[in-house]
């Protein structure tokens, strides 16, 4: 994938939105992407490396101790927790029938942007607020 175009899906992500491009583009130069075969394992539930997979090209079914929880393709992203806690793999993502193309970065390759741009740690807030404000809504819903 060109480079511009991986910028251009980090861009359009809301873990990064709002971001400059030269965040962005930090962003983009600190990962790797890795294309995975159908049928082929991204991650592995309870695996220790920690780290952001979003997808680039294709699809990948995600499984939660066995259960599906659904497909993610373009744009979706998993791993964001463990990206910020270094803990293990709370899924399993696997391939799609025509492959997956996902985009890696690292806790260790992704906490220093966070203590080095205000603007990318801001984002992350913002993201992980919305987050806890819509499973609060729900839990006081049901």
């Amino acid at each position: 994938m060109a480079s511009a175009q991986l910028k251009q899906v980090l861009a359009g992500i809301d873990l990064f939105a709002g971001l400059s491009p030269a965040a962005i583009s930090q962003i983009a130069d600190t990962g790797a992407t890795f294309k995975t075969a159908a049928g082929g394992k991204v991650i592995s539930e309870g695996a220790q490396e920690a780290g952001l997979r979003v997808v680039l090209d294709g699809s990948a079914t995600v499984d939660v101790g066995g259960q599906s929880r659904g497909e993610i393709g373009v744009g979706d992203y998993v791993g964001e927790l463990s990206m910020i806690d270094g803990a293990p793999r709370s899924a399993t993502v696997v391939a799609g029938p025509g492959g997956v193309t996902t985009f890696a970065l690292s806790s260790a390759a992704f906490m220093p942007l966070v203590r080095g741009d205000g603007d990318i740690a801001a984002a992350l807030l913002k993201t992980l607020v919305a987050r806890l404000r819509k499973v609060e809504a729900a839990a006081n819903n049901s």
